[in-house]
């Protein structure tokens, strides 16, 4: 019988997006041989970490190596007043696969906890998703970065990167924008 992979809340299409993928490894976790790996950081000071998706989503991986898929500062609202669910927020440093970034990944929260990652944005795909006022705040002005700037240069892969993320309870969408 295959097992079927698991899914991750803060990071629903990390399959999609080539987070985790189907290849064949020698987890260095449960030291199983499995037919998904993921491809994604993971702070750790092991060295030559392979995991499977089974290892990350049961905590196992972050336990056994002392690491984090994503850092926990970088997540919104962590130590902060009002603060993000402490319990939801180590989920996301600990059983979520992250996604890559030029700096760092920023995890951003809303109502309370993080949010959801659902992928790459570009200023083509802003149109579609505006208006949205906690998105708009976060366009214009709200990142560091002139809104008019990320409006007409923000990309999926380029230098001015955009990373969209879901509140998991109002469905506002929230962005985080790197540059290299």
């Amino acid at each position: 019988m295959v097992e079927s992979p698991p899914t991750f809340r803060f990071n629903p299409n990390a399959y999609e997006l080539g987070f985790v993928v189907a290849e064949r490894v020698r987890c260095s976790c449960c030291e199983r041989d499995r037919d998904w790996r993921y491809r994604g950081s993971f702070y750790t000071t092991a060295s030559d970490v392979r995991l499977c998706p089974w290892c990350i989503a049961d905590g196992s991986a972050a336990e056994r190596f002392d690491g984090e898929f994503s850092d926990w500062s970088g997540i919104d609202g962590v130590g902060s007043v009002p603060p993000v669910d402490a319990e939801a927020a180590r989920e996301v440093a600990t059983r979520t696969p992250s996604y890559p970034s030029w700096q760092q990944e920023q995890w951003r929260a809303h109502c309370g906890l993080p949010c959801a990652f659902l992928g790459f944005v570009g200023a083509d795909d802003l149109p579609a998703l505006l208006p949205d006022p906690v998105l708009e705040a976060d366009v214009d002005g709200g990142l560091g970065f002139p809104g008019e700037l990320v409006r007409a240069y923000l990309s999926r892969e380029g230098t001015l990167a955009g990373y969209l993320f879901r509140c998991l309870v109002c469905g506002a969408h929230r962005l985080h924008v790197d540059a290299s």
